[in-house]
């Protein structure tokens, strides 16, 4: 399909809170660390054993005791909002978080403090027209205390009227208080209206109710508007929290509830969804505007398209002609191929019907597979968060996001054996279940991601992103290593040993301390010095230990060198000072799958180097069967056949050639960055090529044109 220019739309701003996650960078961070955020339902929710019983027959009896439950209470300051304390007490708690997410957001775009009131921005909000807790508060208030009145009446208990009038008064002093300036927090409307208020937007603003595919509705409603000139700036988004018994009810009586209590998207075990809370905002832009206005651009949407299920078998069954016409509109709108789609952000519920049909409307448009290995990540972020309903589809959404800017496809849970039904190994898609650095060899077109999100009732979305091309050198947040590296220098021993003994105070002190900023504390402090100590250390009781033996081998004067495999090094006079650096570059045989995977993930310049040779490989052969990236970083949930397969491709002496290359090119380009230069270079057998490389031999560039490594 011939790619042609388009409209197209930048997110620029986001922010959210989902369950272990109360902002985008925590979020983020837990996905790629595989954090399961399923927990037991809050004590001060509802007591789950009054309706868990895994015995019970009858569905509308059976709750699951666990879920993606929020913190709770949250933590909201009124006052910061411009609003009155007194109208937050007995309100529908998902306005108010709605409004801080929406700043969070608005912050992250870097537009809290420019928007002038009066300005073309608009707010569209996903969120169901379930009963929340500011509703039950009145209908407690009114229907169910009058009921619980005359149900004690007609028992016959001789009550007098004021005995009466005292049992109401004792009932309502049991509930969140009710206000005059509580009425507007009940009120479904204003949990946009309120955004739009405090902010001083004046586009339109609403809420709608699309279920689990609101919040890409609402994306897909402010692209149109962005693209034909409604507004200038859009937020969209969704919410869904407090689940509750009566919510909770409908999809126990569908029996769509795990009774594992785990959902586990795309597997073969997959017996249900588990429930889900949080909030998730995205702020649009024209690209061409965001560009002008030099904006964060965090990725491109290319494409929306959605539909209905139309007449099917039921209201609630989900229908594969239905996804299908909304997946394969947002393409035709995109105008480019899904064959160039990297990642799939799937709605995957984890029931065992809305699975498969997900894989069918996915298989129907994608190409299938043929001799080439399988190439286009797929997973859910519910497994991490359950499904969290009208809000679903935007988490979804930032994680693929988040997966482009970062260059890094984030993992799935709980995915042990693909449901052997679905047959992926005929299609392109692989359950991606480890994080993995994003290697695109591809020059013809950028990084993309899919994302779905299917409605309760037959209302589909799918949005396609893509990466921005200027974002290149996104480093990822707080890079968490399993061990950090301490430095401790001095000018004499003694000196050396007292900044020991002050360190070890403050870890006995604080074990909150970041180690990784102590870390960078120490590295700052070299200056020269001549007496020098390094430890490795995983934890904080590891660098305790090994600090405390380190103390006491200083100790002696006659200690004049550390050299400990566990991870202690000290040295009077540092070797590095008059001795010379050598790069000793392997060559075949040294490869081994994964190597380099966890520096490609949090060091750009690695994973570009990746990038490099996958499109040496790909110009010199567009047909070929394997890239480098697939043997190199083999994707995971692959059959037997085929991860035997990628193991003879590895070890073939072409591909064991371009594994060489590739690596010893990231090491080396690493080292540069951190100023580490070689005073000789050599190279052990393939290892050559790399030696000549560096030293500025060869070309590389010239030797792939010319096919003659590659």
């Amino acid at each position: 399909m011939k790619e042609k220019p388009t409209d197209e739309i930048a997110i620029i701003g986001m922010a959210c809170y989902y369950p272990k996650a109360p902002d985008l960078n925590t979020f983020w961070q837990n996905i790629i660390n595989k954090v399961d955020a399923i927990c037991d339902v809050p004590k001060e929710r509802w007591d789950s054993d009054l309706f868990y019983n895994p015995e019970v027959k009858d569905l509308s009896k059976l709750y699951s005791k666990r879920g993606g439950y929020l913190d709770s209470p949250f933590l909201f300051y009124p006052a910061r909002y411009g609003i009155m304390p007194l109208a937050v007490e007995g309100g529908e708690p998902d306005q108010f978080l709605v409004l801080k997410i929406a700043c969070d957001a608005m912050e992250d775009a870097g537009y809290m403090e420019k928007i002038e009131d009066g300005a073309k921005v608009e707010f569209i909000l996903g969120r169901g027209n379930y009963i929340g807790v500011g509703a039950m508060n009145l209908i407690q208030r009114t229907l169910i205390i009058e009921q619980t009145l005359k149900i004690i009446e007609s028992l016959g208990i001789s009550l007098t009227h004021e005995e009466l009038i005292e049992i109401r008064k004792k009932l309502l002093e049991s509930l969140p208080p009710f206000r005059s300036e509580t009425a507007p927090a009940v009120m479904p409307n204003i949990a946009a209206s309120r955004v739009a208020n405090r902010l001083g937007f004046m586009g339109p603003n609403y809420t709608i109710d699309a279920a689990c595919a609101s919040s890409l509705l609402a994306v897909d409603i402010a692209v149109q508007h962005l693209l034909v000139g409604y507004c200038d700036m859009a937020l969209a988004g969704g919410i869904h929290i407090f689940n509750t018994v009566p919510f909770l009810n409908v999809f126990c009586a569908l029996g769509a509830m795990s009774r594992q209590d785990k959902i586990k998207p795309f597997d073969k075990k997959a017996d249900g969804l588990l429930p889900g809370e949080g909030v998730g905002i995205v702020v649009l832009k024209r690209k061409q505007d965001a560009e002008q206005d030099g904006d964060k651009i965090y990725a491109i949407v290319k494409g929306v398209g959605t539909s209905s299920d139309g007449r099917a078998v039921s209201v609630t069954a989900p229908r594969v002609e239905g996804e299908m016409l909304a997946i394969k509109r947002a393409y035709e709108m995109a105008k480019i191929s899904p064959d160039t789609i990297g990642l799939i952000e799937a709605h995957g519920t984890g029931t065992p019907v809305g699975d498969a049909v997900e894989i069918e409307a996915l298989t129907q448009i994608f190409s299938k597979k043929d001799e080439f290995a399988r190439n286009c990540a797929l997973g859910s972020v519910k497994s991490m968060i359950g499904h969290t309903m009208p809000a679903a589809g935007v988490a979804g959404l930032i994680k693929a996001v988040l997966a482009l800017y970062y260059k890094t496809l984030p993992p799935t849970l709980n995915c042990d054996e693909p449901n052997p039904k679905f047959q992926l190994e005929k299609t392109p898609f692989y359950i991606n279940t480890e994080t993995r650095p994003w290697i695109h060899g591809q020059k013809d077109f950028p990084r993309r991601a899919g994302v779905n999100a299917f409605g309760f009732g037959g209302i589909n979305a799918h949005v396609i992103l893509e990466e921005y091309k200027n974002n290149i050198e996104n480093i990822p947040p707080n890079m968490k290593w399993d061990t950090e590296l301490f430095l401790f220098c001095g000018t004499s021993k003694d000196e050396l040993l007292n900044k020991g003994k002050k360190v070890y105070q403050l870890l006995e002190k604080d074990s909150s301390l970041s180690l990784a900023d102590l870390s960078y504390t120490l590295s700052k402090d070299l200056n020269g010095s001549t007496y020098r100590l390094s430890i490795i250390a995983e934890s904080h009781e590891s660098l305790k230990k090994k600090l405390n033996y380190a103390i006491s081998r200083l100790k002696d004067p006659d200690c004049k060198q550390i050299k400990d495999i566990k991870g202690i090094y000290f040295f009077s006079k540092p070797i590095g000072k008059e001795g010379k650096t050598a790069f000793l570059f392997p060559g075949e045989g040294s490869p081994y799958p994964n190597m380099m995977l966890d520096l490609s993930l949090n060091f750009p310049e690695v994973r570009a180097c990746f990038d490099e040779v996958d499109q040496a490989v790909l110009a010199r052969n567009k047909k070929t069967k394997f890239l480098p990236s697939q043997f190199i970083f083999p994707a995971p949930s692959l059959n037997k056949e085929e991860l035997e397969e990628l193991e003879k491709e590895f070890w073939k002496i072409d591909s064991g050639l371009q594994s060489v290359l590739a690596s010893n090119f990231a090491m080396n380009t690493l080292l540069r960055k951190f100023s580490v230069k070689p005073d000789m270079i050599i190279g052990h057998s393939a290892g050559e090529y790399s030696a000549w490389i560096v030293a500025g031999i060869i070309n590389s560039k010239e030797l792939y044109k010319k096919q003659e490594l590659l």
